[in-house]
This record gives C-alpha cells, structure tokens and sequence, in this order.
C-alpha cells in the first residue's frame, strides 16, 4: 500500500453522539465484524460487496453505508487485502488505547496496594490485599471500558478516514474498489 500523506483527511461525522457512515468515511460495523472473521479463518473472503466501500450489499442494489449503486459501482465478490488490514489497523489503534487504559488502572491500584501495606498495621494489611484484587480488576475494568472506550474509538475512526482516503487515492480509481 503506497503512503502518501492526505492533506485534509476526511473527519467521522457523529449524530447525537453516535457515528454516522458517509461516502468519506464509510467504516461499516458489520464489515469489521466479518473481516475478523476472515482474518481468524472463520469465514472465507467470499460475497457480494459494495463496489465503492466493500460493505456486505447480500442482495441489495443499493449500499447502506456509503449510498453507492450497483448500477454506478458494480458490486465485488471479495474484499480488497488493504482495505482488510486497514479495519484491522483500526481495530488495532482501538486495542492499542483500551489496553494502556486498563494496565494504567491494575498499576494504580496496585500502588495504592503498595501503600497500603507499608502504612497498615498488624492484620489490616489483609484489607490491601484484597483491595490488590478486587481494586486492581475494577479500575482496569473502569480505565480500559469505561474511561477510554470512547475516546478509542474515535481515534480509531479519525485514523480509518486517514487510511481509507489514502487507499482510495493511491493506485484505484473512484469508480472501483477491486
């Protein structure tokens, strides 16, 4: 896949704090979904797809996500290698941030754990221990899920804009995906 740089990648849109597919940033949950699927060995790299997007079309004459037609785009039977490593890039940066989220939460509640230990007396040392396990799931529970999901997944789609603009201006045509 060639790396040239996009001056102004496209930005996700998001409606009432969900995002919404466009024709510049057509990320589908449901192709990210078999594209795993794909990668895992589960399913084969085989169907009827957008021509412009790649998303599952079944069907349809008619793309949901980027509102491309078969008549204007004639549909693919199979997803395009670098589109799939850019859905799993996406997927990756997402991991990337969830994961640093949740180790930050174990490292702190293991310090406080740490602390707690050497200020305790006698038997109430116990407490910190338990708060070692309990405390440490929790937070990275709450740091890698709750605190950050959001965030990562913006950041995820902000660098898929990135990437599928650079796929699609870097060796194919407007009109075909394949």
């Amino acid at each position: 896949m060639a790396t040239r740089t996009v001056q102004n990648p496209p930005r996700p849109r998001y409606r009432n704090g969900e995002f919404v597919p466009t024709r510049d940033v057509p990320f589908s949950a449901e192709l990210d979904e078999m594209i795993a699927e794909i990668r895992a060995g589960n399913a084969p790299n085989i169907g009827r797809f957008c021509g412009y997007c790649c998303a599952p079309l079944g069907d349809l004459e008619f793309c949901g996500i980027c509102d491309e037609t078969t008549d204007r785009t004639p549909a693919v039977d199979k997803i395009d290698r670098d589109l799939a490593q850019i859905y799993h890039a996406k997927r990756k940066r997402e991991g990337l941030y969830v994961h640093l989220a949740a180790w930050t939460g174990i490292l702190l509640a293991t310090g406080l754990s740490i602390l707690m230990i050497l200020f305790l007396p006698g038997w109430t040392k116990v407490f910190a221990v338990i708060f070692l396990v309990l405390g440490g799931y929790f937070a990275g529970v709450f740091f890698g899920n709750v605190l950050i999901q959001g965030f990562a997944y913006r950041a995820g789609l902000k660098m898929f804009a990135k990437r599928w603009t650079e796929w699609r201006t870097s060796n194919r045509s407007v009109g075909s995906a394949a």
